[in-house]
């Protein structure tokens, strides 16, 4: 048997509770960048790793390790849990395939220390009325909160939103407000802070429940990224050839607005089915409509003008510019598709959901834990 106990970590189902009992590094180990000796594991600088010897030879039998999880909500489970947006959704740290909801294979126990560094987020106009002249954007907040429920009081402020954020976050690059108009914005953790764990790490953390919030506590967004599916059709008569105006139009059961679905955004669909299946060219449209490369965004419109609303995107035929000819080469499949049975109007297709790519939020998690020395070396047996 080994004389000793992990620090911190528990090899033998051994009682930990009482943090005296666990063998601590003496005033003569030292860390790279430590900026205490008093031994507390938490006292050690961002950028360490543990320096495995000391003046003495003595070997460190734990270390601080950096782990680095980026999540981008779009691998949500979007299809089934429509209530999920953007801005407010749950990630499972040690998931898997089966799980329901965005999953990161990894994961993480004996966490000492877990802090969000930075967020990326659309920068259109975030916030969605019935009156135009109202289109503030993220920008427009003197900084942007994130809420990960139960790792909360990281620090403390003058409201619970500032008592349960895990940052107070600010663009990387000020943006005047006349030049707004960017794709994306950068935000950086301006507070520096984290969660610390502290006598003793915390066992696991195997969910994290995001929201995203204004400095006033409400989400920062309510924008629509999601749209259930009517119909898609050919845009004009369904005839041969087909030319480079001629455009697929996808009808939604859901109305959108122009900030929410704009031409060069890409849309994937998921669970899309033609309403007649009698051919094989009917099969390969579906496979094309649902692949996971996406289709990108020519135009909106809308199928009764006098809506305020949209409810119909124009995406691409499968077709490309042929390079020997220099005209418009069509997927032979689709001209017997348009021959054999593709309508040009609007009739009711058996399902399928849209998600647009391009207004998503993207989060770099630092997630510290407590592990084992693998280069420690025992002499000392029983």
């Amino acid at each position: 048997m080994f004389n000793q106990i992990i620090g911190g970590y528990n090899t033998n189902n051994q009682d930990t509770t009482n943090i005296n009992n666990i063998n601590k590094p003496t005033l003569g180990t030292v860390f790279r960048n430590d900026i205490s000796t008093n031994g507390d594991i938490l006292n050690q600088s961002d950028t360490l790793a543990p320096d495995n010897t000391t003046t003495g030879g003595v070997i460190m039998d734990t270390k601080i390790k950096n782990h680095i999880v980026v999540i981008n909500s779009i691998d949500r489970n979007w299809y089934n849990y429509p209530n999920e947006t953007p801005y407010n959704y749950l990630v499972k740290l040690g998931g898997s395939s089966r799980d329901r909801y965005s999953t990161v294979s990894q994961n993480y126990k004996n966490v000492v220390a877990f802090s969000i560094d930075k967020i990326i987020l659309p920068n259109r106009p975030c916030i969605s009325t019935y009156n135009s002249n109202i289109a503030p954007r993220l920008n427009d907040n003197p900084y942007i909160t994130v809420i990960a429920k139960g790792i909360n009081f990281s620090s403390y402020g003058t409201n619970k939103t500032l008592n349960e954020t895990i940052g107070i976050y600010t663009p990387t690059i000020p943006i005047a407000k006349i030049i707004s108009d960017i794709s994306y914005l950068e935000f950086k953790n301006t507070s520096i802070q984290r969660k610390e764990y502290s006598p003793a790490p915390e066992g696991t953390i195997s969910t994290l429940d995001l929201s995203i919030n204004t400095a006033n506590g409400i989400l920062a967004s309510n924008l629509l990224d999601v749209l259930d599916i009517y119909s898609i059709f050919l845009n004009t008569s369904n005839t041969i050839p087909i030319t480079t105006s001629d455009t697929l139009v996808i009808q939604t059961n859901t109305y959108f607005n122009s900030n929410e679905f704009q031409p060069n955004d890409l849309i994937k669909i998921q669970g899309y089915q033609y309403h007649n299946m009698s051919y094989d060219e009917s099969g390969i449209f579906n496979n094309w409509i649902n692949s996971s490369n996406g289709h990108y965004i020519i135009n909106t419109a809308k199928s009764n003008v006098a809506t305020t609303l949209y409810n119909q995107i124009i995406i691409p035929i499968p077709a490309s510019l042929s390079r020997t000819t220099g005209v418009i080469d069509v997927e032979p499949w689709f001209n017997d598709f348009v021959i054999k049975s593709l309508s040009n109007v609007a009739i009711q297709d058996n399902g399928g959901k849209l998600i647009n790519t391009n207004i998503q939020s993207h989060l770099v998690v630092n997630i510290k834990t407590l592990e084992k020395n693998d280069n420690i070396f025992f002499k000392d047996f029983e």
